[in-house]
Protein backbone atom coordinates (compact mmCIF):
# COMPACT_ATOMS: atom_id res chain seq x y z
CA UNK A 1 0.00 0.00 0.00
CA UNK A 2 1.00 3.47 -0.60
CA UNK A 3 1.96 4.98 2.62
CA UNK A 4 0.55 8.62 2.50
CA UNK A 5 1.64 11.23 4.95
CA UNK A 6 -0.57 14.49 5.27
CA UNK A 7 0.09 17.40 7.45
CA UNK A 8 -1.39 20.36 7.65
CA UNK A 9 0.85 23.12 8.02
CA UNK A 10 0.12 26.80 9.71
CA UNK A 11 2.85 28.84 10.72
CA UNK A 12 6.23 27.83 11.51
CA UNK A 13 7.97 26.50 8.79
CA UNK A 14 10.52 25.76 10.39
CA UNK A 15 8.61 23.21 12.55
CA UNK A 16 7.00 21.55 9.28
CA UNK A 17 10.24 21.06 7.53
CA UNK A 18 11.94 19.78 10.39
CA UNK A 19 9.38 16.98 10.86
CA UNK A 20 9.13 16.20 6.69
CA UNK A 21 13.04 15.77 7.16
CA UNK A 22 12.51 13.05 10.37
CA UNK A 23 9.85 11.42 8.82
CA UNK A 24 12.40 10.47 5.62
CA UNK A 25 14.86 10.01 8.30
CA UNK A 26 13.52 6.81 9.63
CA UNK A 27 10.81 5.95 7.08
CA UNK A 28 11.49 4.89 3.79
CA UNK A 29 9.05 4.97 0.79
CA UNK A 30 6.55 7.89 2.00
CA UNK A 31 4.48 10.40 -0.27
CA UNK A 32 4.34 13.49 1.96
CA UNK A 33 1.63 16.05 1.28
CA UNK A 34 1.20 19.05 2.98
CA UNK A 35 -1.94 20.80 3.51
CA UNK A 36 -0.62 24.68 3.93
CA UNK A 37 -3.28 27.10 5.98
CA UNK A 38 -0.50 29.12 7.20
CA UNK A 39 -1.11 33.21 7.07
CA UNK A 40 2.09 34.49 7.04
CA UNK A 41 4.49 31.95 6.67
CA UNK A 42 3.87 29.09 4.02
CA UNK A 43 5.49 26.33 4.07
CA UNK A 44 8.80 26.49 1.81
CA UNK A 45 9.13 23.82 -1.28
CA UNK A 46 11.21 20.60 -0.57
CA UNK A 47 11.64 18.10 -3.48
CA UNK A 48 8.94 15.67 -3.77
CA UNK A 49 6.91 17.30 -0.89
CA UNK A 50 3.50 17.87 -2.88
CA UNK A 51 2.13 20.91 -0.96
CA UNK A 52 -1.87 21.60 -1.54
CA UNK A 53 -1.75 25.67 -1.28
CA UNK A 54 -5.06 27.38 0.90
CA UNK A 55 -3.08 30.01 2.12
CA UNK A 56 -5.41 32.50 0.73
CA UNK A 57 -8.83 30.39 1.58
CA UNK A 58 -9.25 29.55 -1.96
CA UNK A 59 -10.19 25.68 -1.32
CA UNK A 60 -11.71 25.99 2.27
CA UNK A 61 -13.11 29.77 3.15
CA UNK A 62 -13.14 29.43 7.22
CA UNK A 63 -15.00 32.24 7.59
CA UNK A 64 -18.06 31.41 5.61
CA UNK A 65 -17.69 28.10 6.63
CA UNK A 66 -18.05 29.72 10.79
CA UNK A 67 -21.08 31.69 9.46
CA UNK A 68 -22.74 28.68 8.64
CA UNK A 69 -23.19 28.00 12.16
CA UNK A 70 -24.29 31.20 14.16
CA UNK A 71 -24.91 29.97 17.34
CA UNK A 72 -21.41 29.01 17.32
CA UNK A 73 -19.25 29.06 20.57
CA UNK A 74 -17.02 32.31 19.03
CA UNK A 75 -13.53 31.63 20.76
CA UNK A 76 -10.25 31.56 19.48
CA UNK A 77 -9.81 27.55 20.01
CA UNK A 78 -13.26 27.54 17.98
CA UNK A 79 -12.01 28.87 15.16
CA UNK A 80 -8.32 27.06 15.13
CA UNK A 81 -10.35 23.63 16.10
CA UNK A 82 -12.96 23.94 12.98
CA UNK A 83 -10.07 25.17 10.62
CA UNK A 84 -7.91 22.04 11.82
CA UNK A 85 -11.13 19.42 11.72
CA UNK A 86 -12.30 20.88 8.20
CA UNK A 87 -8.83 20.62 6.56
CA UNK A 88 -8.74 16.80 7.30
CA UNK A 89 -12.33 16.17 6.11
CA UNK A 90 -11.13 17.96 2.79
CA UNK A 91 -8.01 15.66 2.75
CA UNK A 92 -10.67 12.51 2.79
CA UNK A 93 -11.53 13.31 -0.26
CA UNK A 94 -7.89 14.07 -1.92
CA UNK A 95 -6.67 11.22 -0.38
CA UNK A 96 -9.24 8.59 -1.40
CA UNK A 97 -6.70 5.43 -0.45
CA UNK A 98 -6.00 6.52 3.06
CA UNK A 99 -3.23 8.75 5.10
CA UNK A 100 -1.13 8.82 8.14
CA UNK A 101 -2.66 12.52 9.75
CA UNK A 102 0.51 14.39 11.16
CA UNK A 103 0.26 17.40 13.28
CA UNK A 104 3.03 19.87 12.32
CA UNK A 105 5.06 20.32 15.74
CA UNK A 106 6.11 16.35 16.30
CA UNK A 107 9.22 15.13 15.00
CA UNK A 108 9.33 11.06 13.97
CA UNK A 109 11.65 9.31 16.23
CA UNK A 110 11.26 5.64 14.69
CA UNK A 111 9.73 4.09 11.86
CA UNK A 112 6.10 4.71 11.78
CA UNK A 113 5.41 1.93 8.67
CA UNK A 114 3.39 0.02 11.37
CA UNK A 115 0.73 2.09 11.59
CA UNK A 116 -0.07 1.66 8.17
CA UNK A 117 -2.89 -0.59 8.34
CA UNK A 118 -5.74 -1.84 5.55
CA UNK A 119 -7.36 -4.08 8.30
CA UNK A 120 -8.07 -1.15 10.81
CA UNK A 121 -10.25 2.27 10.31
CA UNK A 122 -7.77 4.11 12.51
CA UNK A 123 -5.07 3.17 14.59
CA UNK A 124 -3.35 5.70 16.67
CA UNK A 125 -4.45 6.84 20.67
CA UNK A 126 -7.44 8.43 22.45
CA UNK A 127 -7.77 11.07 24.74
CA UNK A 128 -10.20 8.76 27.65
CA UNK A 129 -10.31 11.82 29.81
CA UNK A 130 -10.52 15.07 27.79
CA UNK A 131 -9.18 17.99 29.35
CA UNK A 132 -12.15 20.01 29.77
CA UNK A 133 -15.67 18.60 31.48
CA UNK A 134 -17.34 19.23 28.13
CA UNK A 135 -14.86 18.16 25.49
CA UNK A 136 -16.27 14.88 24.17
CA UNK A 137 -13.08 11.97 24.01
CA UNK A 138 -11.38 11.75 20.83
CA UNK A 139 -8.85 10.19 18.24
CA UNK A 140 -5.48 12.38 18.97
CA UNK A 141 -4.72 13.94 15.92
CA UNK A 142 -0.82 13.93 16.33
CA UNK A 143 -0.40 10.49 15.14
CA UNK A 144 -3.39 8.80 13.20
CA UNK A 145 -4.00 6.38 10.56
CA UNK A 146 -7.21 7.36 8.73
CA UNK A 147 -8.69 3.76 6.77
CA UNK A 148 -10.66 6.58 3.98
CA UNK A 149 -11.85 3.41 2.19
CA UNK A 150 -12.98 1.37 4.91
CA UNK A 151 -14.45 4.37 6.48
CA UNK A 152 -16.32 5.68 3.44
CA UNK A 153 -18.09 2.16 3.07
CA UNK A 154 -19.78 3.07 6.15
CA UNK A 155 -20.71 6.69 5.38
CA UNK A 156 -17.99 8.02 8.55
CA UNK A 157 -16.01 11.02 7.78
CA UNK A 158 -13.40 12.72 9.56
CA UNK A 159 -16.23 15.81 10.42
CA UNK A 160 -19.53 14.87 11.58
CA UNK A 161 -21.98 17.94 10.91
CA UNK A 162 -22.90 19.75 13.44
CA UNK A 163 -19.92 18.19 15.81
CA UNK A 164 -16.79 19.96 15.32
CA UNK A 165 -15.24 22.01 18.48
CA UNK A 166 -17.96 24.64 19.87
CA UNK A 167 -20.31 24.65 16.46
CA UNK A 168 -22.76 22.38 18.17
CA UNK A 169 -26.28 23.63 18.43
CA UNK A 170 -27.11 21.93 21.20
CA UNK A 171 -24.39 22.25 23.67
CA UNK A 172 -21.63 20.15 25.19
CA UNK A 173 -20.07 17.42 24.79
CA UNK A 174 -17.98 19.54 22.39
CA UNK A 175 -16.32 18.08 19.45
CA UNK A 176 -12.26 18.52 19.54
CA UNK A 177 -10.14 17.69 15.97
CA UNK A 178 -11.20 13.68 16.12
CA UNK A 179 -13.91 13.52 18.37
CA UNK A 180 -16.73 13.32 15.87
CA UNK A 181 -14.30 10.42 14.13
CA UNK A 182 -13.87 8.62 17.20
CA UNK A 183 -17.71 8.45 17.97
CA UNK A 184 -18.71 7.65 14.28
CA UNK A 185 -16.13 4.71 13.87
CA UNK A 186 -16.75 3.06 17.17
CA UNK A 187 -20.59 3.08 16.68
CA UNK A 188 -20.34 1.44 13.60
CA UNK A 189 -18.19 -1.30 15.16
CA UNK A 190 -15.33 -0.97 12.84
CA UNK A 191 -12.21 -2.88 13.96
CA UNK A 192 -9.71 0.27 15.25
CA UNK A 193 -5.68 -0.27 17.04
CA UNK A 194 -4.47 1.65 20.10
CA UNK A 195 -0.73 2.20 20.17
CA UNK A 196 1.76 4.53 22.07
CA UNK A 197 2.82 7.26 20.10
CA UNK A 198 5.13 8.59 22.30
CA UNK A 199 7.17 5.77 20.94
CA UNK A 200 6.82 6.84 17.73
CA UNK A 201 7.04 10.83 17.95
CA UNK A 202 8.13 13.77 20.01
CA UNK A 203 5.25 16.60 20.24
CA UNK A 204 6.09 20.29 21.11
CA UNK A 205 2.32 21.11 21.36
CA UNK A 206 0.36 24.06 19.88
CA UNK A 207 3.53 24.86 18.09
CA UNK A 208 1.99 25.03 14.54
CA UNK A 209 0.47 28.51 15.13
CA UNK A 210 2.22 29.91 17.99
CA UNK A 211 4.04 32.73 17.63
CA UNK A 212 5.92 31.21 20.77
CA UNK A 213 10.16 31.19 19.71
CA UNK A 214 10.61 28.36 21.99
CA UNK A 215 10.57 25.82 19.23
CA UNK A 216 13.99 26.91 18.39
CA UNK A 217 15.32 25.35 21.62
CA UNK A 218 13.00 22.04 21.06
CA UNK A 219 14.55 21.73 17.66
CA UNK A 220 17.75 22.17 19.05
CA UNK A 221 16.80 19.59 21.62
CA UNK A 222 15.77 16.87 19.30
CA UNK A 223 18.39 18.15 16.53
CA UNK A 224 19.02 14.13 16.23
CA UNK A 225 15.77 13.49 15.08
CA UNK A 226 16.46 15.28 12.05
CA UNK A 227 19.31 16.38 10.66
CA UNK A 228 21.43 14.29 8.66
Amino acid sequence: MTKTIAIVHYNTPELTTALVKSIRKHTAGCRIVIFDNSTLRPFPAMDGVEVIDNTMGQIINFGALLEKYPDRVKTCNNHASSKHIASVDWLFDYLPEGFLLMDSDVLVKEDISPLFNERMAWVGAVEYTPQYWFQAKRCYPFLLWINVPLCAAHGIRFWHEGMSYKLSHQGPPYYDTGGSFYEDVMAAGLRTKEVNIGRYIEHFGAGSYSDNKSFEDWLNKHKDLWRD
